[in-house]
């Protein structure tokens, strides 16, 4: 008796499952076609953030389909303007190089709905106050989009 319970027990959930869940190809984007990503760096960056600092940025992205197929390219030009102007404008002098980084990599992907994917590395130069060398690397992708592949 209980090996027939069991096994309808069993079957039901099967069941449930099959009806319930989201199948894989609803939940993973298709990844394994056309990809188009793209770097730069902006080496040696003066930033007034915690009482100044020289940065090295490296700046990977990868273009949703969409923006492939239309070819909807952001300028180049347009997003470095925007790191500038990011950093130019950022008010919390006390934030942590990680938090700024994060909040750099969100905003970048807020302007740009064309990029899928972004990561940047944010390399801090040694100063007398910390005398490392430390980076930060952040890395986000859109729901449901393809992730840079570096």
């Amino acid at each position: 008796m209980f090996r027939k319970f069991l096994i309808f027990f069993i079957a039901l959930m099967l069941c449930f499952n099959l009806f319930t869940l989201p199948s894989i190809s609803e939940t993973v984007p298709e990844c394994n076609g056309h990809e188009e990503i793209f770097t730069f760096k902006l080496p040696n960056y003066a930033i007034q953030h915690q009482g100044g600092a020289i940065l090295n940025l490296k700046v990977a992205y990868r273009l949703t389909a969409e923006a492939i197929d239309q070819k909807d390219y952001p300028d180049l030009m347009s997003v470095k303007k925007d790191i500038d102007n990011f950093f130019i404008s950022y008010a919390n002098e006390t934030d942590y190089w990680e938090i700024l980084n994060k909040n750099l990599v969100q905003f970048i992907l807020d302007k740009y709905l064309q990029i899928s994917s972004l990561k940047i590395e944010m390399g801090v130069m040694p100063t007398l106050n910390e005398p490392l060398f430390r980076a930060s690397i952040v890395r986000s992708t859109r729901p449901e989009m393809c992730s840079l592949r570096l």
